[in-house]
């Protein structure tokens, strides 16, 4: 008996609309026909049904071409050629739009323009793909067949019996980036972020506000939005050094200068604090989302809490201060070239950990890593419980976090990222090239070839980073050309949208 699939061959390869439906129709009766003869002859008393329903009802790309460039230390650049399965990746099919669409793209480097598909119909549906370029005329759909999705598709399905017709725009999408490997772009250079010694960034309420060294004292530089900089926003001069004792939390900035604390909200206009402290506080070093934390003078660990009083009144954080609890060990906390970074704790509700990384000032034996010491905080039982732990990886040595200078730490795609300046043991390095990543909460460190600073033509002096709340990560730069880069890995955004 001859098959249906072997009649459509004989059909010429493009076929004008209305000749085409006339032919299918007549293709299909005729079948219809040799199927109800075959019954005849038949001891069985099967009957063959014809639908009038046309609709694709599965829709997956089998295969598809990706190639992809790599580039070596030396400079040269490979492109690689693969073929992959795609099944993986779902298509949505709209009927009542008559639309089909993947919302997770394909990989980039995916060439759009050569796949191979796979088609379900409803019944048996016969199913044709509409030219690119010419209006009124079809192929018959083949799953062998290359098609070119580089831009959507028209696909008609025309019922078991000829009467029901249904068309389907089928779009594929690609990522346009590499999930995984970050994209940077130079957005300014800032004359006066040039001149700066050191700075450190904040993100709040929609603002970036960098404090910073500029001629012998800290200023503060606000924008909103990266294209328009405010010089000198403060109406209180502090220290030279104070822009490294400062710190943000519950959307009050906090800064410690000349044995003095202060607040504000905008960073323009300051209050001073009057606190309590059971030791004298050196330096501020950071915050959690409730606790503001210092380095004493003899090195101790000193914390405060913003807290309600008996009275029904609030206690800001940095008005009294006690020493923090944290384990009974040898091993000193870090004192200098301190990173802090608090984010929540995954797989676990209302709680969050706080990672605080750095060296020593006095030699420590052999130790030619970074200290780092960690809290956990469940937010569902008091605060005074939690403490701090050193986290001790015995004789391991390798993916250790480098004892390093200028130490910026920010939690970015579920992961911990470090850049630094120059490490200790190697004073050649370039700073600010190394981007290490941690997935295990900072106990090792490894680079990562799709992990990488961007490049700048001017050495800095500093670089302080921050997220803004479109999972764009912000860098600006001290002395050099004063760069403000921008960056993103494509991941995390398409993942946070």
């Amino acid at each position: 008996m001859l098959k249906f699939g072997e009649l459509c061959v004989n059909l010429q390869p493009k076929l004008d609309k209305t000749i085409l439906m006339k032919q299918i129709k007549a293709i299909i009766m005729l079948l219809a026909a040799m199927l109800i003869m075959a019954s005849c002859t038949s001891s069985s008393n099967s009957e063959t049904t014809l639908y009038g329903e046309a609709a694709i009802t599965a829709f997956s790309v089998s295969k598809a071409i990706k190639y992809t460039t790599t580039e070596s230390s030396d400079g040269t650049i490979t492109t690689t050629k693969s073929t992959y399965t795609a099944t993986s990746y779902k298509f949505v099919i709209d009927q009542l739009k008559h639309e089909i669409y993947n919302p997770d793209s394909l990989p980039a480097g995916t060439d759009p323009s050569r796949m191979l598909c796979s088609i379900s119909s409803f019944h048996n549906s016969i199913v044709l793909l509409k030219d690119k370029t010419e209006a009124d005329t079809y192929y018959y759909y083949s799953s062998t067949d290359s098609i070119d999705f580089s831009t959507p598709r028209t696909f008609r399905v025309i019922s078991s019996d000829g009467e029901g017709i249904t068309d389907y725009t089928v779009k594929v999408n690609v990522h346009g980036e590499e999930a995984d490997k970050f994209v940077w772009s130079n957005e300014y250079y800032v004359d006066y972020f040039a001149e700066m010694k050191g700075l450190k960034a904040f993100y709040q309420g929609g603002k970036f506000y960098i404090f910073g060294n500029h001629e012998g004292k800290t200023n503060v530089v606000m924008t909103p939005d990266g294209t328009k900089f405010d010089i000198d926003i403060s109406k209180k001069t502090f220290g030279a050094d104070a822009w490294k004792n400062t710190v943000l939390i519950g959307g009050e900035f906090y800064v410690f200068d000349d044995n003095n604390l202060y607040k504000s909200s905008d960073a323009v206009t300051w209050e001073p604090i009057n606190f309590t402290s059971p030791k004298t506080i050196k330096r501020l070093i950071g915050a959690s989302t409730f606790e503001l934390y210092a380095l004493s003078t003899d090195n101790k660990l000193l914390v405060s809490e913003g807290r309600f009083l008996d009275d029904g009144t609030y206690e800001d954080p940095g008005t009294s201060w006690t020493v923090e609890n944290y384990d009974e060990t040898s091993v000193p906390l870090p004192t200098e070239d301190i990173a802090m970074v608090c984010y929540p704790v995954y797989m676990a509700d209302n709680s969050e950990q706080v990672l605080l990384a750095g060296n020593t000032e006095i030699s420590y034996g052999d130790h030619n890593y970074a200290f780092i010491w960690r809290k956990i905080i469940d937010f569902d039982i008091d605060l005074s419980w939690s403490q701090w732990t050193y986290m001790d990886r015995g004789d391991a040595t390798l993916y250790n976090l480098p004892r390093v200078k200028d130490l910026n730490l920010l939690y970015y795609g579920n992961s911990i990222l470090a850049f630094y300046g120059k490490t200790d043991n190697d004073i050649s390095s370039q700073p600010f090239t190394v981007m290490l990543q941690s997935r295990d909460n900072g106990i090792t460190w490894k680079t990562n070839t799709s992990y990488t600073m961007p490049a700048t033509d001017h050495e800095p002096t500093s670089v302080s980073g921050v997220v803004d709340d479109k999972n764009n990560i912000w860098l600006f730069y001290a002395g050099g050309e004063g760069n403000v880069i921008k960056g993103y890995l494509p991941r995390v955004v398409w993942e946070n949208k």
